[in-house]
């Protein structure tokens, strides 16, 4: 009998056991204002009537707002992330989690905490995860014509396209930083909220430079999708949890096949759960963001053109089509950022942990280095492969790998510009420019 109830307590105890990527299981360490990307070029003159409104915003306990006079006043600016990560933790290939807030473009930061930003953050990490509240630039251009505060659908497209480079430039971050952070570069996830789950989005899915909305070309010219942060690895997640978003075209998702978790409320208004302009409801998006102390705006209409974005329902018809596997909670009735309710709140984070925790039993996805081949023959090699050259394009992202796919040198090279390999050590590399095809080199000193 003895034997029996010992039996059945470790029975019970096994049971009662905590697991890795889906229960609770660790202390959390933060380390806060961790710089992503430096010299990033940014608006600076912020439109008059918000720059009051901003500045009684800390003590009035409400959220400040971004709308700027102009874009033809730059100033430069360091992103910033805070990493959490489970403490005393000896994993090394641990799956990381960005995660970017909402605000319609305008407004919110990575310690928010109404769209549970932090509470993913913690949530994760203590699961084992190790997860990153990314900031992005924010920021729309705004100005008063005929007493209305008017936004152009085209300066909406470029404030988004901006939130797109700097994504990107954090998933970098992390892959880059793989072995000092302890995750494994094939398992780079995205949470996005709003505003944060439309970048998330494109991040996997907007891939090459022809599919860049116009406007951002337009003057002064935004750059490309990786103007900006560390270069030499792919800018891409390899999975998204999506609340409440879109992407600007569907034919961007193509035959793109990585995980999707897509979380909307059919009766969204804010971010459209079929096709339209987001935030229609402008005028309710600001008195929330903005309430009495905003006061000195209620004079004035809102006139916003906002680009057409195709939400939840359109991008699950396309993943349906191409049969990718996909996971979707639509929920009958409910507004955006439906965290108003406890029990759907509930639900959504539910959806989230489950869907990331399956990932866990998945194969990583593979670790890519460049994304582009066009124009073969215009990178050329030096005399014994001690340096290299590129005949055309600016700023090209590079990166140099062993034989075991880790990077011993990256960077960005221009036309004309000659890159020294000189330090590294003899052996065989693997040369990798974006737009070129890949070289396989030996260097002997």
């Amino acid at each position: 009998m003895k034997k029996i109830a010992l039996f059945l307590a470790c029975a019970v105890a096994f049971a009662g056991a905590a697991e890795r990527y889906k229960d609770r299981m660790f202390d959390v360490s933060v380390t806060k204002d961790v710089t992503y990307s430096s010299g990033v070029k940014h608006l600076k003159t912020i439109n008059t009537l918000l720059d009051t409104y901003n500045k009684l915003s800390p003590a009035t306990g409400t959220m400040a707002v971004y709308l700027y006079a102009n874009e033809t006043d730059l100033t430069t600016v360091d992103l910033k992330m805070d990493i959490y990560q489970p403490k005393n933790d000896t994993e090394k290939k641990r799956p990381v989690v960005l995660v970017m807030h909402g605000g319609a473009f305008a407004a919110g930061s990575k310690n928010d905490t109404d769209q549970h930003t932090i509470t993913y953050c913690d949530s994760l990490a203590a699961r084992g995860f190790v997860t990153v509240a990314v900031q992005y630039r924010l920021g729309i251009t705004a100005t008063v014509k005929d007493k209305a505060l008017t936004i152009d659908s085209l300066d909406f497209s470029r404030t988004v396209y901006r939130g797109i480079q700097d994504v990107r430039a954090a998933v970098r971050y992390v892959r880059l930083h793989a072995d000092e952070l302890g995750v494994d570069p094939g398992r780079v996830y995205l949470i996005g909220n709003s505003a944060g789950a439309i970048l998330s989005l494109e991040n996997i899915y907007m891939d090459k430079e022809s599919e860049i909305p116009p406007a951002a070309k337009n003057a002064p010219d935004l750059g490309g999708l990786d103007i900006y942060g560390a270069q030499g690895t792919d800018a891409q997640a390899n999975a998204v949890a999506a609340l409440w978003g879109a992407v600007h075209d569907p034919k961007i998702i193509e035959d793109v096949k990585k995980p999707v978790l897509l979380v909307h409320g059919k009766a969204d208004s804010t971010v459209v759960f079929k096709t339209g302009r987001p935030l229609s409801n402008i005028a309710v998006v600001l008195e929330n963001l903005m309430p009495s102390t905003a006061a000195m705006l209620s004079a004035l209409a809102f006139h916003v053109g906002t680009p057409t974005l195709y939400g939840s329902y359109v991008i699950d018809s396309v993943l349906t089509a191409n049969e990718v596997e996909h996971d979707t909670y639509f929920v009958e009735g409910m507004p955006h950022e439906f965290y108003d309710d406890p029990k759907e709140t509930a639900n959504v984070q539910k959806k989230v942990f489950d869907f990331l925790y399956d990932l866990t039993k998945k194969p990583a996805g593979p670790e890519r280095i460049v994304v582009a081949l066009a124009k073969p023959a215009a990178l050329r090699m030096g005399e014994n492969n001690h340096s290299f050259t590129v005949a055309s394009g600016k700023n090209l992202g590079f990166a140099v790998t062993d034989l075991r796919g880790r990077i011993v040198k990256s960077g960005v090279v221009s036309a004309g510009e000659s890159v020294d390999l000189m330090d590294l050590e003899r052996g065989v590399y693997v040369l990798r420019v974006k737009g070129e095809r890949a070289i396989r080199f030996g260097l002997s000193k």
